[in-house]
């Protein structure tokens, strides 16, 4: 993009706040970096980056600039958090049963959520699937997840039922809840449970194993909060 300085008096009829407001926009959309369309349009990055958060969330604009940095070389990705090299994604080494995993982090309505797998390749699928960002930064971290997809069971993630979680179904019990949730594990080939009334307490006691813990659906996700909601008001 040339530096006509758009905004300056130049003898042409200058734009108006709202023609420049959409000039930048359309400039940011195209690919610009929000100095080159200060410098463009004679303003400071700083307006610039207001009339940008106006339209985009922050959340946005971050991955919007991953995206840019992706494709340039010799980068130090250590200074955006990721240690693994995959955007939101850290290996995470559990120490109280060895069952380590991979864990993907994001916002979702202000709330931290985290999506987790002991195979980075079905991560990555479980994460596009929800039409999250995925973003691999370096050639050693694309390696990785074509790693893991050679031992990828792409029927794993069809053996559903119908809670909406993975790996959980109801049991019947004599509770006054009728039932119990349960979630199923292989331990030494032997089929395994772990069980609780609430959902949101299965949840945890999953999570604290460093095992996958999948909502498959937006009614599932909505149960589970509901219920750690319940569970809160009581204490």
């Amino acid at each position: 993009m040339e530096n006509n300085s758009l905004n300056k008096a130049n003898g042409e009829k200058l734009m108006s706040k709202e023609e420049l407001a959409e000039y930048i926009i359309s400039a940011y959309d195209s690919g610009e970096t929000m100095l080159d369309i200060a410098n463009d349009v004679g303003r400071s990055k700083i307006y610039v980056s207001k009339v940008i958060h106006q339209v985009y969330d922050a959340e946005e604009i971050k991955v919007r600039q991953y995206s840019k940095l992706r494709g340039k070389n010799k980068l130090d990705f250590s200074k955006y958090k990721s240690t693994s090299g995959i955007y939101r994604v850290s290996f995470v080494e559990n120490k109280r049963n060895g069952n380590d995993y991979w864990s993907y982090q994001y916002y979702e309505n202000g709330r931290l959520r985290r999506i987790v797998s002991v195979n980075l390749y079905k991560l990555k699928v479980i994460v596009l699937d929800k039409g999250l960002d995925w973003i691999e930064f370096t050639d050693e971290a694309s390696d990785l997840v074509l790693k893991y997809k050679e031992t990828y069971d792409e029927s794993s993630l069809e053996r559903l039922n119908k809670t909406g979680f993975f790996r959980v179904t109801k049991r019947k019990t004599n509770t006054k809840q009728g039932f119990t949730w349960a979630y199923s594990f292989k331990e030494n080939n032997q089929l395994n449970f772990v069980s609780s009334v609430n959902i949101s307490t299965l949840k945890a006691k999953v999570l604290a194993k460093g095992w996958e813990w999948i909502e498959l659906t937006d009614e599932a996700t909505r149960l589970v909060e509901e219920n750690s909601k319940k569970l809160q008001d009581k204490n």
